[in-house]
């Protein structure tokens, strides 16, 4: 998702209230039942998960750079919606947002 989509995007939730821990919770739990499920595919919940991550660098701490600290969701992230004892879905291979 490039910059100016992520913005627009994170303005709009926020106007209609969706900015708040239960959606992401909501969210986060759709898409590991659809990947159990088989419905979705591990290259669709990346997109999905680099979508979240694009969103929440909007708000990076000066103090960390913004590379950093899309590592460090993107490793959160995958810790949620991986089975316990799976192999992490991020790799160097994967697409990363560039900001």
């Amino acid at each position: 998702m490039e910059l100016d989509d992520c913005q627009r995007m994170h303005i709009t939730l926020e106007a209609v209230g969706m900015r708040s821990q239960g959606t992401a919770v909501g969210l986060l739990q759709l898409c590991k039942e659809l990947l159990d499920a088989g419905v979705l595919e591990k290259d669709a919940v990346v997109r999905i998960r680099e979508a979240i991550v694009a969103d929440i660098a909007l708000n990076c701490p000066r103090s960390v750079r913004r590379e950093t600290y899309q590592d460090m969701v993107r490793q959160r992230l995958d810790s949620i919606l991986q089975p316990v004892g799976a192999v992490p879905a991020h790799s160097a291979s994967e697409p990363r947002a560039s900001h």
